[in-house]
Protein backbone atom coordinates (compact mmCIF):
# COMPACT_ATOMS: atom_id res chain seq x y z
CA UNK A 1 0.00 0.00 0.00
CA UNK A 2 1.69 3.18 -0.83
CA UNK A 3 1.76 5.63 2.21
CA UNK A 4 -1.18 8.74 1.77
CA UNK A 5 1.64 11.24 2.40
CA UNK A 6 3.72 9.99 -1.00
CA UNK A 7 0.69 9.55 -2.81
CA UNK A 8 -0.44 13.15 -2.12
CA UNK A 9 3.00 14.47 -3.28
CA UNK A 10 2.87 11.60 -6.48
CA UNK A 11 -0.87 13.35 -7.44
CA UNK A 12 0.31 16.61 -7.04
CA UNK A 13 3.87 15.67 -9.10
CA UNK A 14 1.83 14.21 -11.67
CA UNK A 15 -0.99 16.94 -11.95
CA UNK A 16 1.89 19.46 -12.49
CA UNK A 17 3.78 17.85 -15.25
CA UNK A 18 0.63 15.58 -16.71
CA UNK A 19 -2.06 18.27 -17.39
CA UNK A 20 -5.56 16.66 -17.18
CA UNK A 21 -7.13 16.52 -20.52
CA UNK A 22 -10.71 15.50 -20.48
CA UNK A 23 -11.25 14.76 -24.28
CA UNK A 24 -9.02 12.16 -26.54
CA UNK A 25 -5.22 13.24 -28.06
CA UNK A 26 -2.62 11.36 -29.56
CA UNK A 27 0.39 11.80 -27.76
CA UNK A 28 3.98 12.82 -29.58
CA UNK A 29 4.16 8.67 -30.04
CA UNK A 30 0.56 8.70 -31.90
CA UNK A 31 -0.42 6.90 -28.97
CA UNK A 32 -4.72 7.55 -28.08
CA UNK A 33 -4.69 9.24 -25.04
CA UNK A 34 -7.23 10.89 -22.40
CA UNK A 35 -7.10 12.69 -18.77
CA UNK A 36 -3.64 12.35 -16.98
CA UNK A 37 -1.47 10.49 -19.75
CA UNK A 38 -3.78 7.71 -19.52
CA UNK A 39 -3.15 4.99 -22.62
CA UNK A 40 -6.18 3.53 -24.65
CA UNK A 41 -4.85 1.32 -26.63
CA UNK A 42 -7.68 0.39 -28.16
CA UNK A 43 -11.14 0.94 -28.96
CA UNK A 44 -12.59 -1.25 -26.13
CA UNK A 45 -10.62 -0.01 -23.13
CA UNK A 46 -11.31 3.71 -24.51
CA UNK A 47 -15.52 1.90 -24.32
CA UNK A 48 -14.55 1.24 -20.65
CA UNK A 49 -14.29 4.98 -19.51
CA UNK A 50 -17.70 7.34 -18.97
CA UNK A 51 -17.01 9.81 -21.46
CA UNK A 52 -19.91 12.15 -22.23
CA UNK A 53 -21.20 14.81 -25.17
CA UNK A 54 -20.31 18.10 -23.69
CA UNK A 55 -23.04 19.56 -25.56
CA UNK A 56 -25.53 17.95 -24.57
CA UNK A 57 -23.74 16.21 -20.92
CA UNK A 58 -25.44 13.20 -22.35
CA UNK A 59 -23.47 9.62 -21.73
CA UNK A 60 -21.61 8.70 -24.68
CA UNK A 61 -22.49 5.00 -26.33
CA UNK A 62 -19.88 2.68 -26.75
CA UNK A 63 -20.20 2.95 -30.37
CA UNK A 64 -19.68 6.91 -29.92
CA UNK A 65 -16.51 6.19 -27.92
CA UNK A 66 -15.05 3.61 -30.81
CA UNK A 67 -15.77 5.90 -33.12
CA UNK A 68 -13.53 8.58 -32.19
CA UNK A 69 -10.64 5.90 -30.83
CA UNK A 70 -10.98 5.15 -34.61
CA UNK A 71 -11.06 8.01 -36.17
CA UNK A 72 -7.88 9.30 -33.87
CA UNK A 73 -6.02 6.08 -34.27
CA UNK A 74 -6.17 6.27 -38.06
CA UNK A 75 -3.90 9.59 -37.54
CA UNK A 76 -1.27 7.89 -35.38
CA UNK A 77 1.48 7.08 -37.95
CA UNK A 78 1.47 10.40 -39.10
CA UNK A 79 1.70 11.92 -35.72
CA UNK A 80 4.15 9.45 -34.27
CA UNK A 81 6.53 9.59 -37.58
CA UNK A 82 6.38 14.22 -37.39
CA UNK A 83 9.34 16.03 -36.38
CA UNK A 84 9.06 17.05 -32.96
CA UNK A 85 8.11 20.97 -34.09
CA UNK A 86 4.89 19.47 -36.29
CA UNK A 87 3.29 17.28 -33.83
CA UNK A 88 0.15 17.77 -33.12
CA UNK A 89 -0.41 19.14 -29.02
CA UNK A 90 -3.75 17.75 -26.78
CA UNK A 91 -5.44 21.40 -27.57
CA UNK A 92 -5.58 20.28 -31.33
CA UNK A 93 -8.03 17.58 -30.76
CA UNK A 94 -10.29 19.47 -28.74
CA UNK A 95 -12.41 20.81 -31.45
CA UNK A 96 -12.72 17.44 -33.09
CA UNK A 97 -15.24 16.00 -31.14
CA UNK A 98 -17.34 16.77 -28.26
CA UNK A 99 -16.52 13.27 -25.73
CA UNK A 100 -15.60 14.15 -22.72
CA UNK A 101 -14.52 12.92 -19.04
CA UNK A 102 -15.06 14.82 -15.85
CA UNK A 103 -12.36 15.74 -13.86
CA UNK A 104 -13.07 13.67 -11.40
CA UNK A 105 -12.83 9.81 -13.65
CA UNK A 106 -9.40 11.81 -15.00
CA UNK A 107 -8.07 11.98 -11.18
CA UNK A 108 -9.39 8.32 -10.75
CA UNK A 109 -7.73 7.00 -13.92
CA UNK A 110 -4.46 8.90 -12.53
CA UNK A 111 -4.85 6.43 -9.38
CA UNK A 112 -5.69 3.70 -11.08
CA UNK A 113 -2.66 4.55 -13.14
CA UNK A 114 -0.09 5.37 -10.07
CA UNK A 115 -1.73 1.72 -8.09
CA UNK A 116 -0.51 -0.18 -11.34
CA UNK A 117 2.80 1.42 -11.69
CA UNK A 118 3.69 0.59 -7.62
CA UNK A 119 3.00 -3.28 -8.20
CA UNK A 120 5.35 -2.44 -11.47
CA UNK A 121 7.42 -1.18 -9.09
CA UNK A 122 8.19 -3.40 -6.67
CA UNK A 123 9.15 -6.16 -9.22
CA UNK A 124 11.71 -3.58 -10.62
CA UNK A 125 13.11 -3.25 -7.27
CA UNK A 126 14.09 -5.33 -4.97
CA UNK A 127 12.74 -4.08 -1.29
CA UNK A 128 11.15 -1.15 -3.28
CA UNK A 129 9.35 -0.14 0.05
CA UNK A 130 12.61 0.19 2.10
CA UNK A 131 13.77 3.11 -0.06
CA UNK A 132 13.80 6.80 0.50
CA UNK A 133 10.65 8.53 0.06
CA UNK A 134 11.97 11.18 -2.68
CA UNK A 135 13.90 8.01 -4.60
CA UNK A 136 10.14 6.50 -4.23
CA UNK A 137 8.99 9.74 -5.87
CA UNK A 138 11.13 10.37 -8.60
CA UNK A 139 10.72 6.56 -9.57
CA UNK A 140 7.19 7.19 -9.73
CA UNK A 141 7.09 10.05 -11.49
CA UNK A 142 9.94 8.25 -14.09
CA UNK A 143 7.61 4.93 -14.95
CA UNK A 144 4.29 6.78 -15.12
CA UNK A 145 6.18 8.91 -17.83
CA UNK A 146 7.99 5.84 -19.07
CA UNK A 147 6.05 2.69 -18.23
CA UNK A 148 7.94 -0.11 -16.70
CA UNK A 149 9.22 -1.76 -20.36
CA UNK A 150 10.69 -5.20 -20.89
CA UNK A 151 13.92 -6.09 -19.48
CA UNK A 152 16.45 -7.43 -21.98
CA UNK A 153 16.43 -10.15 -24.30
CA UNK A 154 18.82 -11.46 -26.72
CA UNK A 155 16.44 -10.10 -29.48
CA UNK A 156 14.98 -6.93 -27.67
CA UNK A 157 16.69 -4.36 -25.94
CA UNK A 158 15.09 -3.44 -22.20
CA UNK A 159 12.53 -0.48 -22.64
CA UNK A 160 11.14 1.93 -20.02
CA UNK A 161 11.92 2.07 -16.68
CA UNK A 162 13.91 -0.99 -17.09
CA UNK A 163 16.10 0.35 -19.84
CA UNK A 164 17.77 2.58 -17.33
CA UNK A 165 20.34 -0.10 -16.35
CA UNK A 166 22.99 2.52 -14.89
CA UNK A 167 20.77 4.10 -12.71
CA UNK A 168 18.98 1.26 -11.69
CA UNK A 169 22.34 -0.52 -10.94
CA UNK A 170 23.37 2.52 -8.86
CA UNK A 171 19.98 2.26 -7.17
CA UNK A 172 20.48 -1.21 -6.05
CA UNK A 173 23.35 0.05 -4.39
CA UNK A 174 22.63 2.91 -2.95
CA UNK A 175 24.16 5.32 -4.95
CA UNK A 176 22.13 8.11 -5.03
CA UNK A 177 24.79 10.47 -6.61
CA UNK A 178 25.22 8.21 -10.12
CA UNK A 179 21.66 7.43 -9.84
CA UNK A 180 20.92 11.16 -10.25
CA UNK A 181 23.37 11.48 -13.47
CA UNK A 182 21.69 8.85 -15.38
CA UNK A 183 17.61 9.69 -14.86
CA UNK A 184 17.44 11.62 -17.48
CA UNK A 185 14.27 11.54 -20.30
CA UNK A 186 14.16 12.47 -23.47
CA UNK A 187 10.70 14.47 -24.60
CA UNK A 188 10.29 15.97 -21.35
CA UNK A 189 10.65 19.55 -19.91
CA UNK A 190 14.22 20.15 -18.87
CA UNK A 191 12.54 21.14 -15.63
CA UNK A 192 10.98 18.04 -14.57
CA UNK A 193 14.08 16.02 -15.72
CA UNK A 194 16.25 18.12 -12.93
CA UNK A 195 13.48 17.51 -10.45
CA UNK A 196 13.94 13.87 -10.86
CA UNK A 197 17.60 14.57 -10.87
CA UNK A 198 17.30 16.57 -7.15
CA UNK A 199 15.53 14.20 -5.57
CA UNK A 200 17.65 11.36 -6.15
CA UNK A 201 20.42 13.93 -5.25
CA UNK A 202 18.46 14.58 -1.91
CA UNK A 203 18.57 11.02 -0.81
CA UNK A 204 22.60 11.50 -1.43
CA UNK A 205 22.40 14.30 0.94
CA UNK A 206 20.41 12.55 3.74
CA UNK A 207 22.26 9.86 3.78
CA UNK A 208 25.25 11.50 4.34
CA UNK A 209 24.15 13.91 6.76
Amino acid sequence: MIDPGLMGKIRADLDRWETPILWMYLDSEGLVTVGCGTMLPSSESAKAIPFFHDKTLNAATGAEIATEWTTLHSGSAVQKAANPRNKFGANHYRTSSDLRITASISSSLRDSHVAADYQELKRIYVGFDLLPEDAKLALFDMIYNLGPGRSKTRLHRASGLRGYAHMNTAISKGDWATAALSCMRHGIPSTRNNMTSALFRNCATKKSA
